[in-house]
């Protein structure tokens, strides 16, 4: 079970929605609702991917891949856009990029090849659906050259590449291309490439920190850990489905849909792996709770209503029962310790 953040499924859907196609009969079919997602949740790579093969060739637009790619901006990477910049040189922020890969949204396996002048940053994509692999490998292209420009525009840098491979057809709007890489470009090239001279890696970072190099690692490794734990059990899988969810989150039966199990089968698999249906809809409510009592700006209201609470009384009642105490005394409990 390999998750990822669901934020590139919600800008893609943002970008479709704008272009007038409606997305809500797809993401129905797969026991989803645009309305209902949690920014903060991760989904399955395989159920995106899925969903990204309905719904990408409804656009019928040969620009879309580079447009998704530009949507991806330094945010929607957590801690690793942090680990990047306080990185010591340009090509420790690389190899950092390369070893927490897994933490982007990429179809494909990065990899970079030092040579005696130039650097390689090649990626090369999984096989992929035909309908949707141009879009997703100029997506992948595009979205991983703007976190390098983000990044080197927030620390003053200059990593223009020498040269930029893709492994498509040369396309209509192939200029577009050639300015936004800042570089020329070949087509029907084996694998994706961009070709970085050596002396700009080994410049030195204006954001380096150690101290913050090695937090931002450890949160990296914490979730790298968490998104590949292998798991085969079905009430891993729900929790991280629930986990995608804010405001109305589904019932036992509209899981059981989506799982495509009977409801009564679905409950008494759960309770066999001792983790029942409403202890996973509990749990799931309870760290969405916790972290946002972390975020003092949220109200005990504002929280009760995104983990679908009509009144924060019973949000409140809940959190007495999950933890033993007020959600008012946890928030000022964690605000002492700090």
């Amino acid at each position: 079970m390999s998750q990822r953040s669901v934020l590139a499924l919600m800008y893609t859907l943002d970008l479709l929605e704008q272009r007038g196609i409606q997305c809500a009969p797809v993401l129905a079919r797969h026991g989803l609702d645009a309305a209902r997602l949690d920014p903060n949740g991760e989904i399955e790579r395989d159920r995106e991917l899925r969903l990204l093969a309905e719904l990408l060739p409804l656009a019928e637009d040969p620009q879309l891949g580079m447009e998704m790619g530009k949507r991806f901006g330094l945010a929607g990477y957590g801690p690793l856009t942090m680990l990047l910049m306080t990185s010591a040189t340009a090509f420790d922020g690389f190899q950092l990029g390369v070893r927490y890969q897994s933490l982007t949204y990429l179809y494909g396996e990065l990899s970079l090849v030092p040579g005696s002048d130039t650097t390689a940053l090649i990626l090369k994509p999984i096989p992929l659906p035909e309908p949707v692999r141009r879009i997703l490998i100029e997506r992948d292209m595009v979205g991983t050259f703007k976190l390098v420009n983000d990044i080197q525009t927030q620390l003053g840098l200059n990593l223009t590449p020498r040269e930029v491979w893709l492994p498509l057809p040369e396309p209509e709007h192939g200029e577009l291309y050639e300015q936004f890489f800042r570089a020329p470009v070949k087509y029907d090239m084996p694998w994706c490439q961009a070709t970085i001279r050596n002396r700009d890696l080994a410049l030195p970072l204006p954001g380096y920190n150690r101290t913050a190099h090695e937090l931002y690692r450890s949160q990296c490794d914490a979730l790298l850990a968490r998104r590949q734990t292998p798991s085969e059990q079905l009430a891993d899988r729900v929790s991280a489905y629930l986990d995608l969810f804010l405001e109305d989150f589904p019932g036992a039966a509209e899981v059981a849909i989506t799982f495509d199990l009977p409801e009564r089968t679905l409950r008494r698999r759960l309770s066999a792996e001792g983790r029942p249906f409403q202890q996973l809809l509990d749990d799931v409510r309870l760290n969405k709770a916790l972290n946002y009592l972390a975020d003092s700006k949220r109200s005990v209201e504002d929280i009760a209503r995104l983990l679908g609470y009509s009144e924060p009384a019973a949000f409140i009642r809940a959190f007495q029962r999950w933890t033993g105490e007020t959600p008012a005394k946890h928030r000022k409990k964690a605000v002492n310790s700090e």
